[in-house]
């Protein structure tokens, strides 16, 4: 009776294993055949996707993406005129606000987690608890407060100002580097106070070094994050267009600074999409092993 019931629950664990992973695979093939369907409709022309919607490769052309280079712009306050800024210089402000925001975070966000993984006192604790609590708690109505607040810092409307309003580490990445810290011995510490080093050489010499596959893989999320973020750049840098804002101007059909064609057809904004998502696409292809092993093993094993 008693094997019967094994087998029985064996069967029923290997349908349900077999209907998620149907589930799943379709889930796949749709978003596929989503993205596919996208890149195609951005090298052809409105007119023809809707004359023939499933001709992936009918009147197949580069002006989508020439009319992103060329008519993509928005303007900027230089000297009290107006200087058109165009796709490229936007795509640079993107490398520049998702990749220094995406380092200091990360580097902030490792520092503390060390000091409240491995210095055990009230202070370590305080912090550590109120991080978990304002994880938890929502916090919504602070977007005024924090337009005046970099206004009077003189942060406004400046790469370096968006760069400190990242660097902080109340965010849930904090929770990855404490689990990761946590689980490291205090002997390599030990050692190295032996040898007359101290606290400064522990984390920046040795510590830090062995949380380099942690902090490469969470400054990609980051970065990932910052690169696909348009609302903070759209509130806080308004002469500093990122790539990512001028496509949901391009969206709404125009818009603050936005001096491109209004409206913009549904082809162009697909290419400019493309244009956007590639670089991640490529990142995440390069990395998704690392992304994946790294957070586990900082993370679960913590």
């Amino acid at each position: 009776m008693t094997n019967s019931k094994k087998k029985l629950s064996r069967r029923r664990f290997d349908w349900f294993e077999a209907i998620v992973a149907c589930l799943l695979a379709l889930y796949g093939l749709a978003v596929l055949i989503l993205i596919l369907w996208g890149f195609s409709a951005s090298f052809r022309t409105y007119k023809s996707i809707m004359r023939n919607p499933w001709n992936l490769f009918a009147d197949v052309s580069f002006d989508n993406y020439i009319l992103v280079f060329n008519d993509f712009k928005t303007l900027k306050e230089t000297n009290g005129g107006f200087k058109p800024v165009y796709f490229e210089e936007m795509f640079f402000n993107s490398l520049l606000y998702a990749g220094g925001g995406a380092l200091l975070q990360t580097l902030c966000t490792a520092a503390v987690a060390y000091c409240t993984a491995k210095y055990d006192n009230k202070c370590s604790k305080i912090i550590h608890y109120v991080v978990i609590i304002t994880l938890a708690l929502p916090i919504v109505g602070n977007l005024a407060s924090m337009l005046t607040v970099t206004k009077k810092l003189k942060l406004f409307d400046s790469i370096f100002g968006s760069w400190i309003m990242k660097f902080g580490f109340n965010n849930i990445y904090y929770m990855i580097f404490y689990a990761f810290f946590r689980k490291l011995s205090w002997e390599y510490a030990e050692s190295a106070f032996l040898d007359g080093g101290n606290h400064y050489t522990v984390f920046f010499r040795i510590m830090l070094p062995l949380a380099v596959p942690v902090i490469s893989t969470i400054f990609l999320l980051n970065f990932i994050q910052y690169w696909n973020d348009f609302e903070t750049p759209y509130m806080f840098l308004p002469n500093h267009t990122t790539s990512a804002v001028v496509l949901y101007m391009s969206i709404i059909g125009g818009g603050g600074t936005w001096s491109g064609p209004s409206p913009v057809d549904l082809t162009a904004q697909l290419a400019a999409a493309f244009m956007v998502f590639l670089p991640i696409f490529v990142l995440f292809l390069i990395f998704k092993n690392k992304i994946m092993g790294n957070l586990s093993e900082g993370g679960i094993k913590g």
